[in-house]
């Protein structure tokens, strides 16, 4: 496979998944509700994005950009300091990602 080729398996919904999970292998508990959205800096650009849920280690967004997994994204939530983003997965509009240090919720 070729270089070109193989990075593009890197675009989000292009790894395949074969089979469902048929058991939650989070660590932590998501919590809906607690942020409702974020402002993200993507190459750049400022994007206004609901929250899904949230964890203190990540959380799931809602937008149609298109990441390369383990991209970095700076995402800001209202009264809190920019933080650092690792794009873990991508698929329907929604992202993943994982903060690069943890979040104190409350």
């Amino acid at each position: 496979m070729g270089l070109q080729r193989r990075a593009l398996k890197l675009a989000g919904d292009l790894i395949p998944r074969m089979q469902r999970r048929l058991i939650d292998q989070r660590s932590e508990e998501r919590y809906s509700g607690i942020v409702n959205r974020a402002v993200i800096v993507f190459r750049g650009q400022d994007y206004i994005v609901p929250v899904i849920n949230i964890s203190s280690r990540g959380t799931m967004i809602e937008c149609d950009i298109m990441p390369r997994i383990g991209e970095t994204i700076v995402i800001h939530f209202d009264h809190c300091s920019p933080s650092q983003g690792f794009v873990r997965w991508v698929r329907n509009g929604r992202l993943g990602l994982n903060f690069g240090h943890e979040l104190i919720l409350g």
